[in-house]
């Protein structure tokens, strides 16, 4: 199902290409964990920026929210690594650029809740998510064949001696969710579905790979 925030991504990814980027090469910058604030002031119009990708130096981050002076990322990530630890926080003044297209959703998460998807959710109800945990969320393979109408984002979750020992293993897993951003509880959630048969796992090392196929 396209839940009514996922209608909105595709409308900022279809429209929001057409939208001037922003870049900062000048003036002092600070940087955090999650926010970017240039000591000029640059009088954005609130959330003009969410669900775009900002680029500082080697990493990137998606922009959650901003204000007219800051913005708030979910995270810093590693282009060569987009799910594994989070990249390193940019060094004070390094220039920025915000890309006038949308950031993709490409990653993949799942959960034991088996309520039956809603349209107006905006999350994933019980995600699992675990420090190191190998059933967080994880980044999709897309594939398409032109011109044809749909596409496949496939994701491969692989349970670990974490999983075990936070539970819920063994358990099923019943629901499947497509979001922007890696981090558990943020981004903008596109898709959300119920798996036709529950992902039972037991041990570390068992695997499901569930494939969305998306009707374009």
């Amino acid at each position: 199902m396209k839940v009514n925030s996922g209608q909105d991504k595709q409308a900022l990814c279809l429209a929001g290409g057409t939208q001037s980027g922003y870049v900062n090469t000048s003036g002092a910058i600070t940087y955090a964990t999650t926010t970017v604030t240039p000591t000029t002031s640059p009088a954005w119009t609130t959330n003009q920026w969410a669900g775009k990708l900002v680029v500082a130096g080697a990493v990137y981050g998606v922009i959650v929210s901003n204000t007219a002076t800051a913005l708030t990322i979910d995270r810093w990530y590693n282009p060569a690594n987009p799910t594994g630890t989070a990249g390193t926080t940019p060094a004070a003044n390094t220039s920025f650029l915000i890309l006038g297209a949308a950031a993709p959703v490409n990653y993949m998460a799942i959960t034991t809740n088996n309520t039956a998807p809603a349209a107006t959710d905006t999350a994933l109800a019980s995600e699992w998510n675990v420090a190191s945990g190998g059933l967080n969320r994880q980044v999709c393979t897309y594939a398409h064949t032109l011109g044809a109408s749909s596409y496949t984002l496939t994701a491969t979750f692989t349970a670990n001696s974490t999983d075990v020992a936070s539970g819920p293993l063994p358990g099923s897993f019943n629901k499947m969710a497509t979001f922007d951003s890696a981090t558990s509880a943020t981004g903008v959630m596109l898709h959300e579905s119920s798996l036709p048969s529950p992902a039972t796992l037991s041990a570390a090392g068992d695997a499901v790979t569930i494939t969305q196929t998306v009707n374009t």
